[in-house]
């Protein structure tokens, strides 16, 4: 069964029984591996794209069912689950690993392809470099498209690699690439760490941009006791109060609460000008259990206020899932870093359909 999207293959499929998601964002500038055919699809991509990646930027969707893992292969241009959508959309580089038939018997060869052909060309050079075998990919399944989740980054240009099947397997004692043999380390060949070890070289030359744009200003120094102007800011979310005026605030703590409240209520992609900024939390309302929901909202709360609201400090983090209504309440605790020993005392809940609506926000 083929899915036309994630949404689709959500609603069919168990997150941490068909298959799981592995992410890690990035800071800055960052470059980014990713593996959207991890796991049982297109075996060792994950492995290797967690080991290009070291400490760095990473993703991976993996099939957890070597017997169904070809149903979960969403196509490269229609691959939109959420965390990938914003960890790619973020990177001023990217590489994506795919794993693809022989084109020729016993080829052992990387196909190269995608928009941004300077780094292309160094993959090039340290991989032919290193003894491995490169050639530009065919149409059929060429990374080029602008719709390629490679190409989906800042810059709207990356780096698909296709990597033979008798590639792969000499990658792996005995050539074993089932789900079993992956897990084990001792399995890795030389060659794999060859391989990695070049990709890495290339990506250690090229220049990654820096972007005002989507960066937050980051406080250095405590804020004085106010003899400063006292800012105003119109409360999220928008209310008319009871003299019928626009809600506003000066109180700064309240005025944090609402920023972070926006940002956990929006899905990215709702802003224009800012795609990336929001919380990605439909793929957590398919979890398999509210345990799960949690987890992955924590993860991505967290890396969402990390990046766009650096002065919050966030203390606690609660999905509570509701299955009969389809949504998640997101409830967040949160105090000023720059106020040393400010209480933790402001949560506000934050209700989520299936698709990042919102639908309630009680205080």
């Amino acid at each position: 069964m083929a899915y036309p999207n994630f949404r689709y293959l959500a609603g069919d499929k168990i997150l941490g029984i068909d298959y799981d998601i592995k992410n890690r964002y990035g800071t800055g500038p960052y470059l980014l591996h990713a593996a959207i055919h991890g796991g049982g699809i297109e075996p060792p991509t994950s492995q290797l794209a967690a080991y290009a990646a070291g400490t760095g930027a990473w993703y991976s969707f993996e099939a957890l069912n070597d017997l169904t893992a070809e149903n979960l292969r969403l196509p490269s241009t229609v691959f939109d689950e959420p965390f990938c959508v914003v960890n790619a959309g973020n990177s001023a580089r990217t590489v994506v690993w795919h794993g693809v038939e022989n084109q020729r018997e016993n080829e052992q060869v990387t196909y190269i392809s995608g928009a941004d052909s300077v780094l292309a060309s160094l993959i090039v050079q340290e991989l032919n470099a290193a003894g491995f075998e490169t050639d530009r990919a065919p149409v059929s399944f060429a990374g080029d498209d602008p719709q390629n989740i490679c190409n989906r980054n800042k810059p709207r240009a990356g780096v698909q690699l296709d990597l033979s099947y008798t590639l792969r397997k000499s990658l792996y004692a005995g050539g074993d690439l089932s789900t079993a043999a992956l897990a084990q380390p001792d399995n890795r060949q030389p060659a794999f760490f060859a391989y990695g070890d070049a990709i890495r070289r290339a990506c250690a030359l090229v220049p990654l941009e820096s972007d005002t744009d989507t960066v937050p200003p980051t406080i250095t120094q405590p804020r004085a006791p106010s003899t400063q102007a006292v800012s105003t800011a119109v409360r999220t979310p928008f209310a008319i109060d009871h003299s019928g005026s626009v809600s506003a605030t000066t109180d700064e703590r309240e005025q944090l609460v609402d920023r972070v409240h926006a940002l956990v209520g929006t899905a990215p992609g709702e802003r224009v000008m800012r795609a990336t900024y929001g919380v990605p939390t439909s793929a957590s309302l398919f979890a398999i259990n509210p345990e799960v929901a949690n987890d992955q909202l924590q993860r991505a709360v967290l890396d969402a206020v990390a990046q766009f609201e650096p002065s919050a400090v966030v203390s606690a983090i609660v999905a509570d899932v509701n299955e009969a209504l389809g949504a998640v309440n997101i409830n967040v605790q949160v105090s000023r870093a720059d106020v040393p020993g400010a209480e933790r005392d402001n949560t506000r809940s934050v209700g989520v359909l299936v698709g990042g609506t919102v639908i309630s926000t009680p205080e």
